[in-house]
């Protein structure tokens, strides 16, 4: 069937696509039609069918489309994806080669990677503590899982069972069960080394390591494993000392009742960085429970002109407050010296006969020298009342 036996399409409304008439889908109309814009979706309502299929009428509009741009992206026709068929020996030859020696470099870089890893964090396993809560290695573990299952425990099953049971030895058990499992929890802390060999390091490869010390030791925080939190918090310290770091483990030591060692560390955060509110605070603390509560004051009055509405600092003040006021009475009493009452003795001599070197011949001389030493001590006693 010709082109021109096609049946007509005028009449016939407009299309899904674009809203085009379907009397411009037309050869005449086409030939004429010198808007680019609107052959494209022309020629898209003819490839896509939505119309009927008309090859040639495509064709036709493909082709005018070309002599008025070139460079249209309609005249685009997507291709297949290459195959080894599509090259010719020589070039895909060379195509493998190339991928190849791309595979190999990649290799030997992850092998340098791994290498180096290696190098700067070495393995060891076996030096590891034990998993928190237990007294074995994590691999020890899974293969006593996988070997054998612990033995369940024998529960009653009915009353007459039940008034075997001894209720005081079972919470007995438990108990040394809990006494075992803090004793092993605190043994794995001396396997713990608090320092770490950085030689050869990069600044960014000690970051890394020193935050990933510090993150351990928060982890401990949380559990409230304090000794292994102070241990982690040292083990950053000693990669890379850090404002962070050092205000943690003074709060880890304040949590140990440290205070001497909270103190040390609140002073290096704030060689480190001045004014820093979270030592403030901490080292107040610490002054509190040293009993220097004048130099608490003047840290925790710091931290509330920063932050006037900081709860923490306020209760504290209160508290170092009272325990200065309540201090105050006792130190007063204990310097206050106390009246005396001294009696003359009769026949004491006037204050006109006090002479040391005086000497009564009826032997009145050492009473005069007895009253001279009681005017005397009266007189320093009323002078320091």
């Amino acid at each position: 069937m010709a082109t021109k036996d096609y049946p007509s399409l005028w009449g016939f409304g407009t299309t899904k696509t674009f809203k085009i008439p379907v009397e411009h889908l037309d050869f005449k109309y086409i030939e004429k039609c010198s808007d680019v814009k609107h052959l494209e979706k022309i020629l898209c309502v003819l490839r896509s069918g939505e119309e009927g299929y008309y090859p040639e009428l495509t064709e036709f509009c493909e082709k005018h489309l070309s002599g008025l741009a070139p460079g249209s992206r309609a005249l685009r026709k997507d291709k297949p994806a290459a195959t080894a068929s599509s090259f010719t020996a020589e070039e895909w030859e060379k195509i493998d080669g190339d991928i190849k020696s791309w595979v190999s470099e990649i290799k030997k870089e992850d092998d340098k990677i791994h290498f180096h890893e290696t190098e700067t964090f070495p393995a060891v396993e076996d030096n590891l503590p034990p998993v928190r809560g237990s007294n074995s290695h994590l691999h020890v573990a899974k293969e006593k899982n996988s070997k054998s299952r612990p033995a369940k425990k024998k529960i009653p099953r009915d009353y007459a069972e039940w008034d075997k049971f001894d209720v005081e030895k079972e919470c007995a058990k438990l108990d040394e069960d809990k006494e075992r499992t803090v004793i092993n929890n605190k043994s794995h802390l001396s396997k713990i080394e608090t320092r770490l060999d950085t030689a050869g390091l990069t600044e960014k490869e000690k970051v890394f390591m020193a935050t990933r010390e510090k993150e351990k030791g928060n982890e401990a925080f949380k559990s409230g494993d304090y000794e292994e939190a102070v241990k982690y918090y040292t083990r950053s310290l000693s990669v890379l000392p850090t404002v962070a770091a050092y205000n943690n483990r003074a709060q880890a030591e304040l949590k140990l009742q440290n205070w001497n060692s909270a103190f040390q560390d609140c002073e290096k955060v704030l060689e480190l960085e001045p004014g820093n509110l979270k030592a403030l605070l901490r080292r107040a603390t610490t002054y509190k429970h040293q009993n220097k509560l004048q130099e608490a004051i003047e840290d925790l009055n710091k931290v509330l002109a920063v932050e006037p509405d900081n709860e923490l600092a306020k209760k504290t003040l209160s508290e170092v407050e009272r325990d200065l006021k309540n201090s105050e009475p006792a130190s007063k009493t204990q310097t206050k010296g106390k009246r005396m009452v001294i009696q003359e003795v009769e026949n004491s001599e006037d204050e006109d006969e006090k002479d040391s070197g005086i000497k009564h011949e009826d032997g009145s001389g050492d009473k005069s020298k007895t009253s001279f030493l009681f005017h005397l001590c009266k007189r320093a006693i009323l002078l320091y009342d």
